[in-house]
């Protein structure tokens, strides 16, 4: 799905979450792909929801900004990653 994503093949990408087991999209980071989804379906608002909603990848390594570079596509300028999913090594730019 990651890869359909950066190849802007959204509808494709879909169709495979949503074939997807619903324990399958429980996990973290199937809800992090999910939060990328909606952002690239236009949907920054859902996006944004699953955030909220709260969302854990136990496999995320340490320094890993995959959860930070999302963050920013779907907040604010000024608002900044809540701190339970900052993984970086070096500070916030």
């Amino acid at each position: 799905m990651e890869a359909l994503l950066a190849a802007r093949r959204t509808s494709e990408a879909r169709s495979v979450w949503e074939r997807l087991y619903p324990a399958i999209r429980a996990r973290g980071r199937f809800r992090l792909i999910e939060a990328g989804l909606l952002l690239a379906e236009g949907r920054p608002d859902a996006a944004r929801a699953v955030f909220e909603e709260g969302f854990e990848v136990a496999d995320l390594r340490e320094g890993a900004e995959a959860i930070g570079d999302l963050w920013s596509r779907i907040s604010s300028p000024d608002e900044p990653l809540p701190a339970h999913y900052d993984f970086r090594m070096r500070p916030p730019t």
